[in-house]
């Protein structure tokens, strides 16, 4: 069974066209199998800030983490395998890149 992993990139609201930017570089350099979605300009979830997601599977984690690194210019991304235990999967699993956010954890399976 394959792992699918999330990105999630985080902004807030006057980071908006940052955020645009930094989606707009991604979607043609993601490698295939990769899922963009749309920036959400509220919290959702257990996000605390407005976000995108990208989801792929394992196999294509150092890709994506490469990509991410080098093009998201201070943006927090929190990247994390889909568990069935979620507040697993978003804490002791995940990996942050730049600044850590609060998430609420109360709103996940698991918790």
């Amino acid at each position: 069974m394959t792992t699918i992993y999330h990105a999630h990139v985080y902004f807030l609201p006057e980071q908006s066209a940052q955020a645009a930017t930094l989606h707009a570089t991604l979607a043609p350099r993601l490698p295939a199998g990769c899922w963009l979605g749309r920036l959400i300009g509220r919290e959702v979830g257990p996000h605390t800030r407005p976000m995108f997601e990208i989801d792929f599977a394992e196999a294509l984690l150092p890709a994506v983490t490469a990509l991410l690194e080098q093009y998201r210019d201070g943006l927090p991304v929190l990247l994390h395998p889909e568990l069935d235990n979620e507040v697993t999967g978003h804490t002791t699993a995940a990996r942050w890149l730049g600044e850590p956010l609060p998430l609420k954890l109360h709103t996940l399976r698991g918790a």
